[in-house]
Formats: C-alpha cells, structure tokens, sequence
C-alpha cells in the first residue's frame, strides 16, 4: 500500500522507545540516486533535526516511529542544511525532462511506507514511474527524456 509526500508532511513523530512525541514530519530527503526517502526531517526551519529512513521502525498512516530519541540528529552538511529548509523538496518543484523541456511541476509523490522507495512521481494528471526521475536540486527535478509528451 502506497504512502504520499503530501499525506506524510504534518504527521506526528514518535520515539519507540518512550512514547514520547519528538514532533512532526517537515520534509522527506530524498536520495534521488536511490530513487527513495533517505532522511526525515522532524520540525521545520533551523531547529529541524534529521532521521535516516533506517532508523524508523515504522510509517503509518497516524504517525512515524522512531527506534528512540538517540536517533535524530542535525543536519550534517549544506547539502542536508538546504533539504531541512525546504530547498530541495519535490512538492511543488518544476519537473524539467534531461533536455531541458517543461514538464509541469510535481503535485504529490507516492512511495513506498515499509522502504522509502519512490513508486510515482504525479504531474498535473499524470503518473510518471519514479524510475525516470535522474536527479533533483534546488531549481528543479530532471527526469528521463521518455516523459516529454
């Protein structure tokens, strides 16, 4: 069964271990080599703190588990500083196929809830398989010149 960026942001954190809320979901990493959500960011802004996807032992519908607090950490580098802000997120990002054609802007993607594996990236009405999906930065996301319509 199928998760959703849009459906994931907003939904509460939790630590396994104590039970005790750590916040909620800001923004979802993804390793666009990988084709899935490598990090989580809890919280939004400055004060947002990182889990690898390894370290979550769950992704229901009502809240993401975290194996316990020890598991969240800040973000590492400027490449992770940029995801926790919100610069590299897919939501709402301008899709560009790999010859630089507009293909619209990505409304939602669908995943994977027990790996992170990106299932489908949704533009306007259609479904695009996330396997054409080359890479992301801050401008925009690229993806394989068999989607250009």
């Amino acid at each position: 069964m199928s998760d959703s960026f849009r459906q994931a942001i907003g939904r509460k954190v939790v630590s396994r271990a104590s039970a005790t809320e750590l916040g909620a979901v800001g923004h979802l990493l993804v390793d666009a080599q990988q084709r899935q959500i490598g990090a989580v960011a809890i919280g939004r802004g400055k004060k947002s703190r990182l889990v690898e996807w390894a370290q979550l032992s769950g992704f229901g519908p009502d809240a993401v588990m975290v194996i316990d607090e020890g598991a969240l950490r800040p973000p590492a580098d400027d490449r992770e500083r940029e995801g926790v802000e919100g610069k590299l997120d897919l939501l709402g990002k301008r899709a560009l196929s790999e010859r630089g054609n507009e293909l619209g802007r990505i409304d939602d993607v669908t995943f994977d809830p027990d790996t992170g594996a990106l299932e489908d990236l949704v533009i306007g009405d259609r479904r695009i398989p996330a396997g054409a999906l080359l890479g992301s930065g801050s401008y925009a996301a690229v993806l394989d010149k068999s989607q250009e319509a």
